[in-house]
């Protein structure tokens, strides 16, 4: 394996590890702050169950 494939895996190997952590923290990771913003109203719409329902 070249180090090149190395680095490859060992990266993959941290952010699977960092993903992991943060799953387990239940962490938001999407959220605004600014009701009436187009983000806001995309997360948050109570019509089509927005982003943060699921």
């Amino acid at each position: 394996m070249s180090k090149y494939e190395q680095q490859i895996q060992n990266t993959e190997k941290f952010y699977d590890a960092a993903m992991r952590a943060v799953e387990l923290e239940d962490v938001e990771i999407l959220s605004s702050v600014v009701p009436g913003s187009t983000l806001h109203d995309k997360i948050t719409n109570p019509y089509v169950s927005g982003i943060d329902e699921g």
